[in-house]
């Protein structure tokens, strides 16, 4: 994030006069919808006036009654399409059109009747109800048709014949396809993979006889790429009477592939387990139990003269300062205790010490703002990528010396291992090696939510580098 501290770089405000707010777009719908009405309730009392609307024989007439309902069918198809407030206005004026143009049209309506008023309240209250209920229910439609287009999973809704009748954004940003591409194709031909075509049917099957089908299960995309997803199927009835399938699919991929991580790294921490405990067994059995054999046999008295026994004594002593260095070893190896007891640091630089004497490649070592305590998570973790890392230039590298760098910032620990050796392809490496180090430091730093990068080739040398976030626990 970059902070700008200079008034030159803000940037200029143009100030522009107010302009009214133009009418929303609701405003224009209702607006249409209300002259749309206006023009069918006057086309209705053209209608009417032109062909003289009268009285014919009893039972069968054409009077204002029809006209009345002729007028209702505007006022519904208005609410309909343009909701309460333009079909309300359109029925104040179908009320006008009907008594000031149809009533004096038939004779035997044209004498005063008090009833009058009443049937104008009574077609005002009627329209207002059929208007009212009608506003509702397309309301609620457009309540649940913004809940599926809106939801935030995958959702399609299939024919008895398990064809598309209808599916959400999130559905077609899932599998890739358009609405265009997909209404009137069967479900399964879309998105389910030729090989589980039959485990798709069987769960149609239970899903058209009325049950609820939960599943987890595989899924591909119109590009052919596959995806883990949870599955609901339930059954719903078509407005035709025909039982239709309602599906909704849950991406679960990102969770399946860190559960296959997981399990990964548990098999990788069992491992190493083994690994340990294997060279421990074998040090104890190969090394020190062959020395511990060796003293017990200088020690059995077989009646030696004293300058004897003091030769025996004295390779005895040596033996006993053999073990006891590979003791140290052994306990430098599981866990060094200068780690636990002087910090970060002063591990390293034994650490360092040791892997000269034995392996004969020098260390040159850098390092700044190391010297003060880390939590002692971030100093295990530190010391084993730097040890490993050592390892692995040890073995493979074929160089005389190796570069360390350690440093610490305000936020986070770096580390860098650098060698001029003979190179690797990392990539390669982890594919076909799962066992190698490298696998191991990136899980550990990984655990540390920091952040690992290989520069390698082959012939140019390798550059391992860290970066740890400090712990706000940590000593200071």
């Amino acid at each position: 994030m970059k902070i700008l501290d200079n008034a030159r770089h803000w940037p200029s405000i143009k100030l522009t006069p107010h302009m009214p707010e133009a009418a929303p777009p609701g405003f224009w719908h209702a607006a249409t919808h209300y002259f749309f009405g206006i023009a069918g309730v006057a086309l209705v009392t053209f209608a009417a006036v032109r062909f003289h609307v009268k009285v014919l024989q009893p039972q069968a007439y054409v009077g204002p009654g029809t006209i009345a309902l002729l007028y209702l069918i505007v006022i519904v198809l208005v609410s309909l399409r343009g909701g309460f407030v333009p079909s309300a206005a359109v029925s104040l004026t179908a009320a006008f059109c009907l008594n000031c143009f149809v009533r004096p049209l038939v004779p035997s309506l044209k004498v005063k009747n008090p009833l009058n008023i009443v049937a104008t309240i009574a077609f005002l209250l009627t329209a207002g109800v059929v208007t009212a209920l009608v506003a509702r229910l397309r309301a609620r439609a457009v309540l649940l048709d913004t809940l599926f287009e809106q939801a935030p999973e995958a959702l399609a809704l299939t024919d008895a014949d398990s064809r598309v009748v209808r599916m959400n954004r999130e559905f077609a940003r899932v599998f890739g396809y358009t609405a265009q591409e997909a209404l009137g194709r069967p479900l399964g031909e879309l998105i389910v993979p030729g090989e589980l075509r039959d485990q798709f049917q069987r769960y149609r099957e239970l899903v058209l006889q009325g049950q609820r089908v939960d599943a987890e299960t595989v899924r591909q995309r119109k590009d052919g790429s596959r995806l883990h997803v949870l599955v609901v199927g339930v059954s719903v009835s078509m407005p035709s009477g025909q039982l239709a399938t309602f599906a909704m699919y849950r991406d679960v991929t990102e969770r399946k592939a860190a559960e296959i991580a997981l399990q990964s790294l548990s098999m990788r921490l069992m491992e190493v387990q083994e690994t340990e405990r294997r060279h421990l067994a074998r040090e104890l059995h190969d090394e020190i139990g062959q020395l511990l054999t060796g003293l017990r046999l200088l020690l059995r008295l077989n009646g030696d003269s004293p300058a004897d026994a003091l030769a025996r004594f004295e390779q005895a002593r040596t033996i006993v300062d053999d073990l006891l260095a590979r003791v140290r070893g052994l306990s430098f190896d599981l866990r060094p205790a200068d780690l636990d007891e002087l910090g970060l640091l002063p591990a390293l630089l034994a650490l360092f010490e040791r892997y000269t004497a034995q392996t004969g490649v020098l260390i040159n070592f850098k390092h700044q703002g190391v010297e003060r305590r880390f939590s002692s998570q971030l100093e295990t973790g530190a010391y084993r990528i730097v040890q490993e890392a050592l390892t692995n230039a040890a073995r493979h590298a074929g160089v005389a010396s190796v570069t360390v760098r350690v440093w610490a910032d305000a936020d986070k620990l770096n580390l860098q291992i650098e060698d001029r050796g003979c190179g690797f392809d990392p990539e390669a490496v982890l594919k076909t090696r799962p066992s190698s180090g490298l696998i191991g430091m990136r899980e550990r730093i990984t655990l540390l939510d920091g952040h690992m990068t290989v520069e390698s080739s082959p012939g140019s040398g390798t550059t391992i580098g860290a970066e740890l976030p400090l712990d706000k626990l940590a000593a200071t």
